[in-house]
């Protein structure tokens, strides 16, 4: 070959090369494979992930499902006679919530001015986050002496008089980044997401949880006047920062405000990841980012109720989201300690925020700066936004951490049954290292209303390198927190939820960089659209199917019916889950109102009107009590009149269930108990799910 000719072909495979790598490396980022085999793993696994949600979880019958049931309900629909009560009452519960929110805003934004000379969009919600932790504080001090006396706690809107928080309104520049047409989708998807979430946390509160703690605590202490100690209900002695915001909005309105208020975290979170992602990256970037995050399923699951974990997955976004920031210029601290500030946060609303969002951050800390006092100091100062918890279980129970460290800090109303009991119940559930490897694959299938979403975009960041250093500290910060919540909690996907709005950033990013090429672009972002859009259908069809009879066509009590005003809220609360609570109904309006009454099966006493003796499933029950010391039925009875207890309740369906999964009652003599009913007490109301008893003078 001539030497002409070498030279052709050297410049001609140099001019080749550099072709590749100006493909590999757009947008400052290389493949970890070559193109071709990178974009082919990529679609392959965005296929098989769509696939396996589509038909292993049974996803594509979601829009069948819904159309079937649109179809089936839309001749039902009409304006009934309880329209105006209805929206009447919501917008006494909206402006509840609005009012707490702009309040918590101005006091939080005065609160920490110095460390947010940036008025933007995340600066905003950092300001949020704070007050509303001020807020909640406020409520505990003032309801621990008079629940009457929480609507003071509203002149903390005068905060409002000063110039902090209306800074944030000044008008700013939009910045020049256009929206393309998938950002526009994107929107839309979050849009219609809150929009149908919506029409589910306008209704009356239903689930398990909320109804036995969240709300159920706080409506006990409206009960009796003042914040009080419940021996019985031992979640009511964990980090209570969201249930002591419920507490205000029970006061000032119904429960249907804090429904809305953590439906309004949920819509918060989406905000979040928006704002981090698109000042970290790019615009695009967030919106995807915050449809994958917040148009799952899941999230409606969550947004329907008034529980607590949407609050902890906002307060950990914007956790994580600060310690980014920080990253990016680390010779300014503010960041960090906003960081350290919302991490206690998210550790107020529940223990395990300390795994999954505390350490995770502590550890980024430690690694990233190699100072053992900076992470010293940012756990110290995160401890801080949870230690009035602590005083309160301290003054009530003895505990800080009541019931936790029950062997160090003693109390009465804890026993060693029932730490071994919780522990049994909270075992990790594993043996060994080989035994857990397994779990993980396990566990990471086992929310089919969440993981599909995150699983097919978060792992597309491992097939690039030299990925943005934000975006591989996103990376890292994922592994620690799943890390924690495998090893230190006894992993319900719940716990892991705070970290869904990191997973769904990285996911995001990751999608923008793969789908560069436009076939792949269009087969990754064609198999996104129909996983969102089929976790739309299924919160739509959450919102149409018949609450008191799943299976019941046309559906004639769904939630559309409802807030069109076809059924009123007592004959819907009456009704729901095919009339579960249709006893305490029924006790509201036949037993007198100061008649004490002990619930058996059931911790669900938020709907009662009457003074109620109970527990959960962990706590000393007085039938427990009463067995010990009662050896027959006459002293059964008496020891029940001596505690005040007129009538008793008796969920038999619930008794089973808490008895099969958690022991529940397991030591009570329960051929006495029964026999005592037949002989001291006479049953005044039936179902097929209980009985109510009243015990004979």
């Amino acid at each position: 070959m001539r030497p002409s000719d070498r030279l052709s072909c050297c410049l001609a495979r140099y001019e080749y090369n550099l072709r590749l790598m100006q493909t590999e490396t757009r947008d400052g980022v290389s493949f970890r494979f070559v193109p071709g085999l990178t974009q082919l793993v990529a679609v392959g696994w965005v296929a098989i992930l769509a696939f396996f949600f589509l038909f292993r979880y049974d996803g594509w019958r979601f829009p069948l499902k819904m159309a079937y049931l649109f179809g089936e309900t839309f001749p039902t629909l009409a304006i009934g006679p309880y329209f105006g009560e209805f929206w009447r009452a919501r917008l006494t519960d909206a402006g509840c919530v609005t009012t707490i929110l702009a309040t918590a805003f101005a006091v939080g934004a005065v609160a920490i001015n110095r460390l947010t000379p940036e008025k933007n969009l995340l600066t905003a919600l950092l300001s949020l986050a704070t007050g509303l932790w001020i807020l909640s504080v406020s409520i505990l001090l003032v309801g621990a002496a008079t629940i009457s006396g929480l609507p003071w706690v509203f002149l903390l809107a005068g905060c409002w008089l000063l110039p902090a928080p209306r800074r944030f309104f000044r008008r700013v520049g939009s910045g020049s980044e256009k929206l393309d047409g998938w950002a526009r989708l994107m929107l839309a998807c979050v849009i219609a997401a809150a929009l149908l979430n919506l029409l589910s946390a306008m209704t009356p509160p239903f689930e398990y949880d909320e109804l036995e703690y969240h709300l159920g605590a706080p409506a006990e202490y409206i009960k009796a006047g003042r914040i009080i100690a419940l021996p019985h209900n031992f979640y009511s002695n964990l980090p209570q920062l969201t249930e002591t915001l419920y507490l205000l909005a029970l006061k000032m309105s119904s429960g249907v405000a804090a429904k809305l208020l953590h439906w309004s975290f949920g819509l918060f979170g989406a905000v979040a990841v928006y704002a981090i992602s698109a000042r970290l990256w790019q615009k695009q970037i967030g919106l995807t980012a915050a449809a994958l995050f917040y148009c799952v399923p899941l999230m409606q699951d969550l947004s329907e109720t008034a529980r607590i974990d949407l609050a902890t997955m906002f307060f950990a976004m914007l956790a994580f989201g600060a310690l980014l920031y920080w990253q990016q210029d680390s010779r300014d601290n503010r960041y960090l300690w906003l960081s350290a500030i919302t991490a206690g946060c998210a550790v107020a609303t529940k223990w395990t925020a300390v795994p999954v969002v505390l350490l995770p951050a502590v550890v980024f800390v430690a690694v990233m700066t190699r100072s053992f006092r900076l992470s010293f100091v940012f756990c110290l100062l995160s401890s801080i936004f949870v230690v009035p918890w602590l005083i309160k279980n301290w003054l009530f129970l003895g505990n800080p951490v009541y019931p936790l460290l029950s062997n160090v800090f003693h109390s009465p109303y804890w026993n060693a049954a029932q730490a071994a009991l919780l522990g049994r119940y909270e075992s990790l559930g594993f043996d060994n290292w080989t035994q857990s490897v397994s779990l993980v694959w396990q566990y990471s299938f086992k929310e089919p209303f969440t993981v599909p979403l995150l699983l097919m975009t978060a792992p597309l960041i491992l097939l690039l390198r030299n990925v943005e250093s934000s975006a591989r500290r996103a990376g890292w910060l994922f592994v620690l927190a799943y890390i924690g919540w495998f090893l230190l909690t006894f992993r319900p996907w719940r716990f892991l939820c705070p970290t869904f709005p990191l997973a769904a950033m990285i996911g995001a990013y990751a999608l923008h960089i793969v789908a560069q090429e436009r076939f792949v672009r269009m087969i990754v972002r064609v198999s996104v659209t129909v996983m969102v859009m089929v976790g739309l259908t299924e919160a739509a069809s959450v919102t149409l199917v018949d609450e008191r009879d799943y299976m019941r066509l046309p559906p004639q009590m769904s939630f559309v019916q409802y807030e069109l005003g076809q059924v009123s809220r007592e004959e819907f609360v009456e009704r729901m889950g095919g009339g579960m609570f249709e006893p305490i109904v029924w006790m509201n309006r036949h037993l007198p109102a100061a008649a004490k009454v002990l619930y058996v099966g059931d911790a669900r006493m938020y709907y009662a009107r009457n003074p109620v003796v109970w527990s959960t499933a962990f706590d000393q029950h007085v039938l427990s009590e009463v067995s010990r010391r009662a050896t027959t039925t006459a002293q059964w009875h008496d020891l029940l009149h001596q505690q005040g207890i007129a009538y008793i309740y008796i969920n038999s369906e619930e008794l089973a269930r808490l008895g099969k999964n958690y022991g529940y009652l397991r030591d009570v003599n329960w051929k006495m108990f029964y026999e005592m009913l037949q002989e001291d007490a006479e049953l005044i109301h039936e179902t097929y799910r209980g009985a109510v008893f009243r015990l004979k003078d």
